[in-house]
């Protein structure tokens, strides 16, 4: 009987330290890239697990800080030349 007891006991703390190596590892390769993403000010993509540099848009589009969307009709229509002729004919 106490060899047995002993073999549970042997069990249970075996699983115990297969259970707290699995917590750590998922702490250590899952919890703390997303951590580490978003202290650094970047954007953690949970789907692919990619941490992203965000871009701002005045970057892209040269438009200067502050400008006012524009409105449909505040844009005009480029005239472009019909195929061997002059838009003004």
């Amino acid at each position: 009987m106490n060899r047995f007891i002993s073999r549970v006991m042997i069990a249970f703390v075996a699983l115990f330290g297969v259970s707290a190596a699995a917590a750590i590892v998922y702490a250590i390769y899952w919890q703390k890239p997303e951590q580490r993403c978003e202290l650094h000010g970047s954007w953690w993509d949970p789907s692919d697990r990619v941490c992203a540099q965000p871009i701002y848009l005045p970057n892209i589009t040269h438009r200067p800080i502050g400008s006012p969307k524009l409105k449909p009709g505040d844009v005009q229509p480029i005239m472009m030349a019909p195929p061997g002729g002059s838009p003004h004919a």
